[in-house]
């Protein structure tokens, strides 16, 4: 009971802390801004009122009445379905986005704990802090305006998954290989649909790991495999038909709209490789070592932007541990068994090998070959973010050290060690940039729209910005006219996503091609019924 409450505190502890400013301001300011946490919220909403009855799965009430929109973006469908319940309790969207994001980071937690101790062998002490550092993370904390990057909350979920149906397989156990790889299966094709970027990164680094466990694990170890899936061949082939059955909509979704949109190009892949300074790369805010990285940019880039998206590293004390690690791995681990050791092993091979495999250095970098090569990798742009993914093996490994070699040091300074790699996580930066009251009153300002309107289309924007953001652009009219549809359930041609359908009017109320375009999109679509919405005066003009 000491200990479940431990947890539980600990958790508590560790998700405040890193919604610590929103918890100050009362939720007035969130996570994110009115462009892209918009677009998110909109998305989330699909969810709920696909549980309603208001919506086909995979139609958003965005570009209409276009079919297969939800894949021109990530599918969220494991935060809409959060976000159902948050709002079936009351929450605005708004608010329900934000306790999102939070249910995630406890999901990561418990999944993180877990995973220690099952996995990685760590004592509870050890778990618990592997489990703080992941949920306080520096660089999920100051990246934190893109909601999709909340879904590495579910990796810990599934490894864990992924762990158990191997070690059920290779201990003969028949029905836990059947629970724990169909749960895999579900938990592995729900985050396909929720997050590509963590699911896809899941699956690379998951399978260079097993690459290296056949290379490291030796030749016993390697025939156990085998004989261990001949012997369970029959349950093997039905886990793999569910999973192909449980990802069909994901591929039915996405598949179609890769080949429309040819994905992302190249060159917009190179601009977000990181550099080997990103990897120490924590924010110029940083409270330890915030000195560091100024000091790094300006003696070597000078003028880099300090929101860079490539702003996605790990703290020195952190990556030390982590070094430390690999020798430690290398050297015998003394007591760890042989087996885990390998395990170990291969996952320190994978986080080197890909890690080294997404640096680039004057736009020379291995990532070009998986670009290339490596299925789904065109649909990854920002490469950075796959320091986001490692945090999670770079501090179990890190944890795992430390566990094996605490009794070298003394308590205090393995307390003072402890306490310095939970402080450099912590960041004075946090991207708060959407006002709550302000966006949740004019969502509440829209009036209902006439019965003959089918659908919509913004006649005029906003014309105020409190943080900046640029007015005369596509987006200002656009991720309103979404959150507006998926709330008021009134369909609109308008939206704006990583990628736009055919005849997607681009430019802005204000520019003289708009309307023919407008027109251009609904003759082509066959829409009917068209309204436009004011979102300056709050009115409907009918058709």
């Amino acid at each position: 009971m000491r200990r479940s409450l431990a947890i539980g505190l600990a958790c508590l502890l560790a998700v405040a802390f890193f919604f610590r400013q929103q918890i100050g301001n009362g939720f007035t300011l969130l996570l994110g801004d009115r462009h892209d946490a918009v677009i998110a919220l909109a998305i989330m909403e699909h969810w709920p009122n696909l549980l309603r009855g208001f919506s086909a799965w995979d139609r958003t009430d965005y570009f209409f009445p276009v079919p297969g929109t939800l894949g021109y973006n990530d599918g969220y469908l494991l935060f809409g379905l959060l976000q159902a319940g948050f709002r079936a309790a009351g929450a605005d969207p708004f608010l329900g986005g934000e306790l999102v994001n939070a249910a995630t980071r406890v999901i990561g937690f418990l999944g993180t704990y877990a995973l220690g101790r099952r996995m990685f062998g760590l004592g509870w002490g050890w778990a618990l802090l592997g489990a703080a550092l992941f949920t306080i993370s520096n660089n999920l904390f100051i990246r934190g305006n893109h909601a999709q990057l909340f879904s590495i909350g579910f990796v810990p979920v599934l490894a864990l998954l992924a762990h158990g149906t191997v070690r059920a397989l290779l201990e003969g156990r028949r029905g836990a290989l059947l629970r724990w790889g169909a749960g895999f299966a579900v938990g592995f094709a729900a985050c396909l649909l929720t997050g590509f970027y963590m699911a896809w990164y899941f699956a690379w680094c998951g399978g260079v790991m097993l690459l290296a466990w056949l290379l490291v694990a030796g030749p016993v170890a390697r025939r156990r495999l085998w004989a261990a899936m001949r012997a369970e061949a029959w349950p093997l082939l039905g886990l793999a038909l569910l999973a192909a059955l449980l990802e069909l909509p994901f591929l039915l979704l996405y598949l179609p709209k890769a080949a429309e949109t040819g994905m992302h190009p190249w060159s917009d892949v190179l601009l977000h490789v990181p550099s080997p300074l990103d990897i120490i790369h924590v924010g110029e805010a940083n409270y330890l070592w915030g000195w560091l990285v100024r000091g790094l940019n300006a003696a070597f880039r000078p003028g880099f932007p300090f929101w860079s998206e490539r702003m996605t590293g790990m703290p020195p004390l952190l990556l030390l541990a982590f070094a430390g690690s690999l020798v430690w791995l290398w050297r015998g681990a003394g007591a760890v068994p042989p087996g885990r050791v390998a395990l170990l092993r291969a996952l320190a091979l994978a986080v080197v090998v890909t890690w080294a495999l997404c640096l680039q250095a004057d736009g020379v970098t291995g990532w070009s070959l998986v670009y290339r090569f490596v299925p789904g990798a065109k649909a990854a742009r920002v490469v950075a973010r796959y320091q986001i993914f490692l945090t999670l093996p770079v501090l179990l490994l890190a944890m795992a050290l430390l566990s094996a070699e605490a009794r070298r040091l003394p308590r205090l300074a393995m307390a003072a060690l402890c306490a310095l790699l939970l402080a450099e996580q912590a960041n004075g930066y946090a991207p708060l940039f959407l006002d709550r009251p302000l966006e949740a009153g004019r969502l509440a300002a829209v009036p209902p729209a006439p019965p003959e309107c089918r659908a919509l289309y913004v006649s005029a924007a906003r014309t105020e910005s409190r943080f900046g953001e640029e007015i005369a652009n596509p987006y200002n009219h656009n991720t309103e006219a979404m959150l507006v549809a998926a709330v008021r359930h009134v369909p609109t041609i308008n939206g704006i996503s990583t990628f736009n359908p055919p005849f997607w009017p681009s430019a802005i109320p204000e520019d003289p091609d708009y309307l023919p375009q407008v027109r251009a999109y609904a003759a082509h679509w066959g829409v009917t019924g068209l309204c436009a919405l004011d979102l300056r005066r709050f009115t409907w003009e009918r058709p």
